[in-house]
């Protein structure tokens, strides 16, 4: 009964139904980029040479085990960590500047920022600036975070706080499930272009005019930046 009547609140409610929206097809596109980020990098990568025992990772070019084939060299443990660190400095920028500029305002910024970070690696085949941007990516995602956890306090009842957050599971891992079903035949291309197409509707829903009513307050007695 608890998730019929929230499905019910959400439909009913333009705002509630457009944060339901941008907060599936965000995390969809995250899901998206956890998949892509590795290859595109590979693709565009420093290449080592392969050791005589066949040795090492494949990259942009599979490797034979050849002695002269090459083999990616990209350091993803480090690159992983470069991410997290980003994420990391976006969730100590929101701390400072959360007192002072609405949680909407901060995620439509995020979501034009990723738009943009998802469309560039189509237009400029790089390796440091592909990485550049899935960076930028990842500290925009440090700021979607407890953005989007005030947006929810604002507009989701405390009571129906849980249960709302189930609600928009739903279509989000509708949305994986989908991705992933075609992942074995896309390309790395389709993957960032997909990426592309759900910031840009995030960045639509955000935008319109009953997507929030907010003013980037809590409700007393709710803690900045906190997931419920």
């Amino acid at each position: 009964r608890g998730i019929l009547r929230a499905a019910a609140m959400v439909l009913a409610k333009p705002e509630l139904l457009s944060l339901g929206v941008t907060n599936s097809l965000y995390e969809a596109a995250l899901h998206v980029f956890v998949f892509v980020w590795t290859p595109a990098l590979e693709r565009r990568g420093p290449r080592m040479l392969g050791s005589s025992g066949g040795g090492g990772f494949s990259g942009g070019s599979e490797s034979s085990g050849d002695p002269g084939a090459e083999a990616s060299a990209v350091p993803h443990g480090l690159v992983f960590s470069l991410f997290m660190a980003c994420k990391m400095a976006g969730s100590q920028l929101y701390m400072i500047i959360g007192d002072r500029v609405p949680a909407a305002t901060i995620l439509r910024a995020v979501f034009l920022g990723s738009t943009a970070v998802f469309a560039a690696p189509l237009l400029v085949e790089s390796y440091s600036f592909t990485l550049l941007c899935f960076c930028a990516f990842e500290f925009g995602l440090g700021l979607y975070w407890p953005a989007m956890a005030v947006t929810r306090a604002e507009l989701v009842p405390n009571y129906l706080r849980a249960t709302m957050t189930s609600v928009f599971r739903v279509p989000l891992n509708v949305l994986v499930m989908g991705c992933l079903a075609f992942a074995g035949n896309a390309s790395e291309p389709s993957f960032l272009t997909m990426c592309v197409v759900m910031m840009g509707s995030c960045l639509f829903f955000s935008s319109s005019k009953r997507a929030g009513k907010g003013d980037g307050s809590l409700p007393p007695g709710s803690p900045r930046g906190i997931a419920p």
